[in-house]
């Protein structure tokens, strides 16, 4: 028993990382390198690496990124609706005018910016315009009819706010823009 010599542990097993790191370095170059961090500085290296402290383009860029998280999630909640996913198949069962509106309103625009020399085919333009708008409304109070009737009968008492829009803006895109995407073929059952 050494009376005079410091006391040396024998078990490893409490002997943190820390200190066998700080005792590797001693041995190697000699001495410490750095003084033993205070309690404070450990609590604030711990935070920092669990919270870092960004700067603020950082902060912006993260929380633009928790937005854009945040609505994904609630747009694929509204999706998930049994109406609206009912809604969905309804649309993309059959074949609608709606889906063709685009290149007519593209030929129209150009039919206009032609105009200056063929005044005649913009006042055609302009009435196929018109005609247009006409049948995409007839289509929408046609389809609603039917998906309201088919509505009460699979889902009783749903939550209509909104089906209205959400099935003219779905008519009118064309069928591979459609988000999200078609999840039947046509004329399949739904």
């Amino acid at each position: 028993m050494g009376l005079f010599r410091p006391y040396q542990r024998t078990d490893a097993a409490d002997t943190s990382d820390t200190s066998v790191a700080d005792e590797q370095e001693i041995k190697q170059t000699g001495r410490k390198t750095a003084p033993t961090p205070t309690r404070r500085e450990a609590e604030l290296a711990r935070r920092e690496r669990v919270r870092p402290t960004l700067t603020k383009k950082e902060r912006k860029v993260r929380e633009r990124e928790l937005k854009r998280e945040r609505e994904d999630r609630a747009y694929e909640q509204a999706e998930k609706r049994p109406e609206r996913v009912l809604l969905r198949n309804f649309i993309d069962a059959r074949w609608t005018f709606g889906e063709f509106v685009w290149p007519i309103l593209l030929l129209s625009f150009a039919i206009f910016i032609a105009g200056s020399f063929f005044p005649q085919l913009v006042t055609w333009a302009t009435y196929a315009m018109w005609a247009v708008i006409v049948l995409i409304l007839l289509e929408a109070t046609f389809l609603w009819q039917k998906f309201r009737r088919l509505l009460d009968q699979r889902l009783p008492g749903a939550y209509r706010k909104g089906l209205v829009m959400y099935m003219v803006s779905r008519t009118i895109t064309p069928r591979r823009f459609r988000r999200p995407g078609t999840a039947i073929d046509r004329g399949a059952e739904y």
